[in-house]
């Protein structure tokens, strides 16, 4: 035996000792399998409990009955039993079938694997349009059935590309939820290319203007292309931001059509697609009024939805959009990309699991709950406090059942500003309009100008009042300072597009007094307070205050001014890090932060429910390995 061979054996040796998942993803990686000459073998089975074939025998059984149409092939399966393979010429395509004398299977046309092109590229070209592949993966096909027949391993990729657009996997979502056959792994898809698909692709796309240019714009042309019904419903689960509804025409439909589609989202639609179809209506009711009432319908639903109730449909946003944010940074499906671009997936997938929800009319309430109960919001939180050094905008907290909805309250009264010539009917003003108005009233300062799901990083384009920093330059330069001096910079971080010099005043400040601030006996306000210096420090990043905060949570925690409670101070030392982009100063600072609170905290059962939250934050984020090692034996010999 050779050398490559023996290192064959032995590598063959290694993956059988691992644990399956990881079996799974090397003996998928093609590269890793060519480079050690690993045999495989890849099993196809038909349904749940169906018969399983050996792929390569099946597809090539294949290929010879499209070779001789109506001809029977024989093909066993690996249990021995003998199988009929016909395939028969139907309508526009090739309809194929599996059957013994007791059973029979009906099969997706398989005409991908034919040897004549015309035959290849004559089935892909009538399957393109029903499920809205994007145009660089249809043309890449394209090009590719064009050149010759498809491998095996071709034709499997070409269908879980096909399998993995939003009309397969809605499919898919309705299929289980109608057999009640429901878990993470079915509802939340792994593979980038699905979530491409969706939310189209992100490309090298920065920033969120980059990517609604390159990513969100071309994806919503193509699923418009046909000007059908479906295409329109597919854009509108990418509106999770006002600039992307925009880009979703409806010139193109007949208004009777229109309507219906309208009806259609006030029955069954998302709370994400029905603020984007509020947004699109308002800027066109001057062509098609008729929309008007549909939208005082979608409105009227809006703010009657209670948040706090679990059969709300936002208490379901907010459930979805945590359950699929998780799995996405669980499982790295989308790697390295910005914040806001897996916000962005996870917020259009949790739309398309709540329509199907809504299609099988399953209780809301009780999947809301199933959602919460599944333990994975730690992931999702932490992952968010983690993505705030890219956009220190946009905490965790916002995906919130009621602020969500003051989100879509504060989008509709942006739209209903720009539109207010175009809404002519009476009652739809009434709803929408002037301080009076229901929308008006339903909302609550600040709650509807915090940032959205897109805004992360994107400053708020308002300057921060002159004479709103004269007061406080007055009340932080008084002899004595007290907690509420910082409340106007507090309060403005994420209102305002607050300067490096607005956290300098409150670091300086801080330091004069040496961290000794007046009327600091409420731990809640004082959490409140070390909170919102955390935000203005990430917002604006600043390192001195940072540093300052630091100190000041410090002598806090010392003099038992605050609640002692580990999940809290966590938080605040991670949005406090968000002050440094360098990754490399963030994980260096978190890392410093959380060693210091890991030894002076002496609650055993607070260190032993803390421990496990700091290993899952260092593996979601490595680069803090080093620098909480000591924080971990800490918590480890004093919890145990």
């Amino acid at each position: 035996m050779n050398r490559r061979a023996i290192e064959g054996v032995l590598v063959q040796a290694a993956i059988d000792l691992l644990p399956p998942d990881v079996q799974r993803a090397l003996l998928d990686d093609k590269a890793f399998i060519g480079r050690w000459r690993i045999a495989t073998t890849t099993s196809l089975a038909l349904g749940k409990d169906g018969p399983s074939f050996n792929r390569s025998q099946l597809y090539q059984s294949i290929r010879s009955a499209i070779r001789d149409l109506g001809s029977v092939i024989s093909v066993d399966d690996q249990n021995g039993r003998t199988w009929q393979l016909l395939a028969e010429p139907r309508d526009e395509g090739v309809a194929f079938s599996l059957r013994t004398k007791e059973k029979h299977y009906s099969l997706m046309d398989h005409s991908a694997l034919a040897d004549d092109v015309s035959v290849r590229t004559g089935w892909f070209e009538r399957m393109v349009p029903a499920i809205f592949l994007d145009r660089e993966s249809t043309q890449s096909w394209l090009n590719r059935l064009r050149q010759s027949p498809l491998s095996d391993d071709e034709f499997a990729e070409l269908i879980a590309d096909i399998e993995l657009t939003p009309a397969n996997v809605f499919r898919a979502l309705r299929a289980n939820m109608e057999q009640v056959n429901v878990d993470v792994t079915t509802l939340v898809p792994h593979d980038r290319r699905y979530y491409e698909h969706l939310v189209g692709r992100l490309g090298q796309s920065a920033t969120v203007a980059e990517y609604v240019e390159a990513g969100a714009k071309p994806r919503i042309a193509n699923l418009q292309g046909g000007e059908s019904r479906q295409g329109f419903s597919f854009a509108l689960l990418m509106c999770s931001a006002g600039a992307i509804a925009e880009c979703v025409q409806i010139d193109a439909f007949d208004r009777h059509e229109l309507v219906q589609i309208y009806e259609w989202l006030v029955e069954h639609g998302d709370p994400i697609s029905r603020v984007g179809a509020v947004e699109i209506a308002l800027s066109h009711l001057d062509v098609f009024p008729e929309l008007g009432p549909l939208v005082e319908r979608i409105v009227e639903g809006l703010l009657l939805d209670d948040p706090e109730d679990d059969g709300s449909s936002f208490a379901l946003l907010c459930a979805t959009v945590v359950m699929a944010a998780s799995e996405l940074a669980r499982k790295r499906t989308l790697g390295d990309a910005p914040p806001f671009y897996l916000r962005q997936a996870a917020i259009a997938h949790a739309s398309l699991v709540i329509r199907a929800i809504n299609e099988a009319r399953i209780n809301i309430a009780s999947v809301t709950r199933w959602a919460q109960a599944m333990g994975i919001g730690q992931i999702y939180f932490l992952q968010g406090l983690i993505d705030l050094r890219r956009e220190p905008r946009w905490l965790p907290d916002f995906v919130g059942a009621d602020q969500l909805r003051f989100e879509f309250i504060g989008r509709i009264t942006n739209a209903a500003g720009r539109n207010e010539g175009k809404i002519k009917l009476d009652s739809l003003r009434k709803l929408l309009l002037g301080p009076d108005s229901k929308l008006a009233q339903a909302a609550q300062w600040p709650f509807p100008h915090l940032p959205g799901p897109m805004e992360g990083a994107v400053a708020s384009g308002r300057p921060y009042p002159d004479d709103l920093l004269r007061a406080v330059r007055t009340a932080l330069e008084a002899d004595r300072l007290e907690a509420s001096a910082f409340a106007g910079l507090v309060n403005g971080a994420l209102l305002f597009d607050m300067q490096e010099g607005m956290a300098d005043l409150a670091a300086g400040a801080l330091r004069r007094v040496r961290f000794s601030l007046e009327d600091t006996d409420d731990k809640g306000k004082n959490f409140s307070l070390v909170g919102g210096l955390a935000t203005l420090a990430a917002v604006t990043r600043s390192g001195d205050l940072a540093d300052a905060l630091r100190v000041l949570t410090r002598v806090m925690r010392r003099r038992k001014r605050l609640s002692g409670d580990l999940d809290e101070e966590l938080r605040i030392a991670l949005i406090t890090a968000a002050s440094f982009e360098d990754l490399e100063e963030w994980a260096r600072f978190a890392g410093e932060w959380l060693t210091e609170i890991a030894f002076e905290t002496s609650d055993k059962n607070a260190a032993r429910a803390f421990l496990p939250k700091l290993r899952r934050l260092v593996k979601m984020e490595p680069m803090l390995a080093r620098h909480c090692a000591s924080a971990d034996a800490a918590l480890d010999a004093f919890a145990h």
